[in-house]
């Protein structure tokens, strides 16, 4: 027994103890640091993403300018094409790469809305007009919101100094 708690086993058993709390500490700080890393670097993508919006959204705010309507309540069939040719124009290249789910799908409903064929010879039916104007307003509010996210970010990051 008195081999048993001998200062060379007391000594070997103490080292195998602080190396295991070293070696969980370490994979511990370890796993920490690949979380900041991931943090830093998907920040680092973000400020990309609303660099590359900020410089391409505007130009959709540009063509949806144009979609008025006429006195009578009634949009120029030749100026929703020209519309829809400028916003195909404006969706190739970067803009499918950095464009959100919801204002991609809002796109896509206004592209389609625009598509239609007026009505009545020339002039758009009530329900087209409705279907133009909800569509339009839509496709703004989801870009204004991918932009948002980027202001209710830094609010946040704001606030979490602060306290």
């Amino acid at each position: 027994m008195e081999d048993f708690f001998s200062p060379s086993i007391i000594a070997a058993v103490t080292a195998l103890i602080l190396s295991l709390i070293t070696l969980f500490q370490f994979f511990k700080n370890q796993r920490f640091q690949q979380k900041q890393f991931e943090k830093l670097s998907n920040r680092n993508l973000t400020t990309k993403l609303y660099d590359l919006r900020l410089e391409n959204y505007p130009q959709a705010f540009d063509i949806t300018d144009d979609l008025f309507k006429n006195k009578g309540g009634n949009y120029d069939s030749e100026q929703i094409k020209d519309v829809l040719k400028n916003l195909l124009e404006w969706k190739k290249g970067v803009v499918n790469l950095i464009i959100s789910v919801e204002a991609r799908d809002s796109y896509f409903e206004l592209r389609d809305a625009l598509m239609k064929n007026p009505a009545n010879g020339n002039s758009f039916s009530s329900e087209q007009i409705t279907k133009i104007d909800n569509s339009t307003r839509n496709f703004r509010k989801q870009l204004r919101r991918d932009l948002g996210f980027m202001f209710r970010e830094e609010k946040i990051r704001r606030n979490t100094k602060n306290k």
